[in-house]
């Protein structure tokens, strides 16, 4: 029998002594498995994926959550010529109440092709005073005036991130509630500035090895991003279509340390 007396009590945050375990996508197909089915089947799909890690570290709460993309990076400049649209609120609460009425979290991100990132962040505002509702930034899609997202690699830098954690930390100190803030990273040129980054007391930061391929090349982003400046908690994505091999929960649970965050995609 597992003696698991010694953890926490109760999380001290959003996330310390917790494993989150993400599906990633949009309120409709295109991005990942999340949108793909509707909001009861997918919690089903969820809660099949979630049960290797509870038997794998049956100490630690695992969370489920839909990890939204709620502004979307486009090829084309759209009406505005901000290369990419933003999902209507609307729709986004609905895969909300759908997640946190059942125990779990929601995550929005946000990738704002050549729009400024704290206009994106400033429209989600309302949505992020919401219990269980919490942020990401996609820097791939971060880009300049004269790039394309999908064909130029977006970045942002540790100054950028200050500025979004500082923003987020003051909503979380007035609605009461510590939020998560995920930061994706596959590539050293989608960071300027790394040791820039500081820590901000209500804001848990989640840095999140992003990008396809085999196992080897998704622990050696992990463990990078470990040893440098600005990383709280890890993250890990896995893709279903395009990893080879895709990792077990096994396999996963094995990266030390094992990760706080896990993405389906």
């Amino acid at each position: 029998m597992t003696d698991c007396s010694a953890g926490p009590a109760a999380p001290p945050s959003a996330i310390a002594g917790r494993r989150v375990v993400a599906y990633y996508g949009t309120c409709g197909p295109g991005l990942g498995i999340l949108g793909r089915y509707d909001i009861p089947t997918t919690l089903q799909l969820l809660e099949e994926q979630i049960q290797p890690y509870r038997e794998l570290d049956p100490c630690v709460e695992i969370v489920p959550a839909f990890h939204i993309v709620t502004t979307v990076a486009d090829a084309s400049p759209g009406e505005d010529g901000d290369y990419s649209h933003r999902i209507p609120h609307e729709s986004i609460q609905v895969w909300i109440d759908g997640i946190t009425a059942a125990g779990g979290i929601a995550v929005l991100d946000v990738q704002p092709g050549r729009g400024d990132v704290m206009t994106e962040l400033s429209l989600l505002e309302p949505l992020l005073r919401l219990p269980s509702v919490h942020l990401a930034i996609d820097p791939e899609f971060i880009v300049g005036e004269d790039q394309v997202p999908g064909t130029n690699l977006g970045h942002t830098s540790g100054e950028g991130i200050n500025e979004a954690q500082a923003w987020l930390n003051v909503i979380a100190e007035q609605v009461g509630e510590p939020k998560i803030l995920v930061i994706h990273q596959f590539d050293d040129r989608m960071m300027e500035n790394k040791e820039a980054i500081q820590d901000y007391p209500l804001v848990n930061l989640v840095w999140d090895a992003d990008g396809f391929g085999g196992p080897g090349a998704k622990k050696g982003d992990y463990n990078q991003y470990h040893n440098e400046a600005g990383f709280e908690y890890g993250g890990l994505k896995i893709f279903y279509n395009y990893d080879t091999p895709v990792m077990s929960p096994a396999e996963v649970m094995g990266i030390e340390p094992p990760p706080a965050y896990i993405i389906y995609q």
